[in-house]
């Protein structure tokens, strides 16, 4: 057999794998340099994105503090943008400028949530947007947009202008929520332990504080910086809106027969919320709020006691106002018969008086018996249907023809159609006063805006988000409620209400909510309470030295309640004698018993008050903050002027440069 031998010389092939493993390990050298490089290429990158989206952000920032510094308005036109840098060098913290970065700044209006910029407001807030772009020299861009809101009046428990004397917060007294004053701020001295005045949230306030000690929850900050407070100039633009609700014009925006009555509260134009369950499903719908409004004859005594239920203006002869006042009244009565005849039905002290057979004293005694002893007494404000026997629960007594039936000769005013016609919902459930039933939510033009060129008083059950501004004086007649109760809801389908006065804003001595004197001793004229009740957020903007106040009309007289004679309101009180400081929390030994705000209180002045005391008739006070005021305020409530950032947005540049900034504000402006 052939025979193989076997080779076993290999030296070469160690020198291969040498060569193999060699570039095998470089490879991976390289690679890792590769890898390295790339990471520390992606942090530089990164890095610098984040430089430049943070300068981006300082930027916005920059915009809001020049908003801030007051001049707003001259910054932010109504229609377009405003351009408040264009190219400029971008600078360090310590002032140093960075190379090859440029900043350009904008600014301009933003929309409401329902489109265009009239919405802007109606939801309590002002929107604006701030835009910042960032470039650098090899093309890097960042774009950050800053949605901006204004801080609204309705965020504090209580917000004051001017302090004007010595009133202050007295021993057991509280405010449950933000405090803010652009003066200073006097808390009684001299409380017991644990019984000075509590401020239970932030209290801030430009000037020092005296007095005290008080109880401040969360502490308390002195000279902070002045907040611009509104002027009668930026309400009258609320105008606008109310007009723009209605084509047929004058629905919304309306005209008090008064304007800016001092001492004598009696106002023009009255204005009453009210709620129908339209689609009978047992609830109150965000659209089934109404409003209805009584317009005065004249601006005669009688005429204008007669709107808001004030002790009457003349007495027959023989009687004395200040022992009664009432005797022939208009809008106080009782179910009662008369000389003992005919049925048990509302009958008002006028027509007791005047159908009462017999001498004059005879006809005083019914009268007497009609306001005092009688359980059913009630006084309304004028033009309820209850002051009519005649009248169905849902008939009002539409014009000057049918309401002073049976006494034609004395005409006090009319309930006001609406214009555009009646709602065609209402046809079945209200074919009484349809016509007279303004809508609220179920107008779909409504802003939430009602404006009143005057003095006006309101008083009803409110269902919807409203704002009344009125040029003079906003009297509340009568308890105004919200159909849910405050806090429970505070989105835009909630109840909300603000009362924003030019003057002042004004708690009406009227017999519905006040006592009256009857044969001298004093008698509650039993309306809806007897405690005053608001839910609201008002502001008195006044003038800055006379007006601007919130405070109770009082009755001053020189004795105590039930055994003396008094000086109705009405003849010129003295208004300037009240004190903040007599304020008593025990609503149950106040002549008036409680006044309550749940909502929030801006006053341009504090020297009036709610005062009661020996000899004069008020209320205490025992107020409630809203939270929905910080969250959701009344449409258009007046804001601070300060913005707040709310929403950051991060652009595409590619999208903004084919878009371009004109036509990107006028998008933000119809959202």
């Amino acid at each position: 057999m052939p025979r193989f031998s076997v080779i076993r010389n290999r030296d070469g092939a160690a020198l291969f794998m040498t060569l193999v493993v060699s570039l095998a390990v470089a490879g991976i050298a390289v690679g890792s340099i590769m890898l390295a490089s790339g990471a520390q290429l992606s942090t530089k990158y990164y890095a610098k994105e984040s430089a430049i989206q943070s300068m981006a952000d300082g930027g916005l920032e920059m915009i809001r503090d020049s908003l801030n510094r007051g001049i707003f308005d001259s910054l932010l036109p109504t229609n377009g943008y405003k351009t408040l840098a264009s190219g400029i060098a971008v600078r360090d913290a310590l002032g140093n400028v960075l190379p090859r970065l440029t900043m350009s700044l904008y600014v301009g209006r933003t929309g409401g949530r329902t489109g265009g910029a009239g919405t802007a407001g109606q939801y309590g807030s002002n929107f604006a947007s701030a835009l910042s772009v960032i470039s650098d020299v090899r093309g890097a861009v960042a774009v950050r947009r800053l949605l901006l809101t204004q801080e609204s009046w309705a965020k504090f428990a209580v917000a004051i202008n001017n302090w004007s004397g010595s009133a202050q917060y007295g021993c057991g007294e509280s405010v449950n929520g933000p405090f803010f004053s652009n003066s200073g701020l006097i808390v009684q001295s001299g409380c017991g332990s644990g019984s000075g005045t509590l401020f239970s949230s932030t209290v801030n306030v430009v000037g020092s504080i005296t007095g005290g000690p008080a109880r401040y929850t969360l502490g308390y900050h002195t000279g902070v910086s002045p907040i611009v407070w509104p002027t009668p100039a930026r309400i009258a633009l609320m105008q606008q809106y109310a007009q723009n609700a209605d084509a047929a014009g004058g629905d919304y925006d309306l005209t008090s027969l008064t304007s800016g009555a001092t001492g004598l509260q009696a106002p023009g134009l009255r204005i009453e919320f009210v709620t129908i369950d339209v689609n009978g499903n047992g609830v109150i719908d965000w659209d089934e709020g109404f409003m209805r409004v009584w317009v005065p004859a004249n601006t005669s005594d009688s005429v204008l006691a007669y709107a808001t239920g004030r002790r009457w203006p003349s007495v027959p002869s023989g009687v004395t106002q200040s022992n009664d006042p009432n005797a022939i009244s208009r809008t106080c009565g009782a179910k009662t018969q008369i000389n003992g005849t005919g049925t048990n039905q509302f009958y008002v002290a006028d027509s007791v008086y005047a159908a009462t057979t017999g001498s004059a004293s005879a006809k005083l005694t019914a009268v007497r018996t009609l306001l005092s002893t009688n359980n059913t007494r009630r006084c309304y404000l004028g033009g309820d249907p209850r002051l009519f026997t005649w009248a169905t629960g849902d008939t009002l007594t539409p014009d000057s023809l049918l309401t002073n039936t049976p006494l034609a000769g004395n005409r006090f005013g009319w309930w006001k159609k609406r214009r555009t016609g009646a709602l065609a919902s209402l046809a079945t459930v209200r074919s009484g006063d349809k016509a007279y039933l303004i809508p609220l939510g179920a107008n779909a033009n409504f802003k939430g805006v009602i404006y009143v060129n005057g003095d006006v008083a309101i008083s009803g059950r409110l269902r919807g988000r409203v704002s009344v501004f009125a040029t003079g004086n906003i009297v509340l007649a009568d308890d105004l409620l919200y159909t849910n109760p405050p806090g429970t809801n505070c989105t835009s389908t909630g109840d909300m209400f603000g009362a924003i006065a030019t003057q002042n804003v004004v708690i009406e001595d009227n017999s519905v909510q006040t006592p009256f004197a009857v044969n001298g001793k004093f008698y509650g004229g039993y309306g809806t309470t007897t405690d005053a009740n608001y839910n609201m957020f008002l502001l008195a903007a006044g003038n800055g030295t006379s007006t601007g106040n919130w405070y109770g009309e009082g009755v001053v007289g020189p004795g105590t309640p039930g055994t003396s004679t008094y000086f109705p309101s009405w003849s010129g009180s003295a208004n300037s004698s009240w004190d903040i400081s007599a304020i008593n929390q025990a609503c149950g030994t106040a002549d008036n018993g409680c006044v309550r705000v749940t909502g929030g209180l801006a006053q341009g002045r504090v020297d009036y008050a709610t005062y009661w005391g020996a000899g004069q008739f008020g209320w205490a006070e025992a107020h409630t903050y809203d939270k929905c005021g910080a969250v959701n305020p009344p449409p258009y409530f007046p804001t601070t002027g300060r913005f707040i950032a709310s929403r950051y947005y991060e652009i595409d540049p590619v999208w903004m440069n084919g878009v371009g900034i004109a036509n990107y504000f006028t998008m933000l402006q119809s959202q």
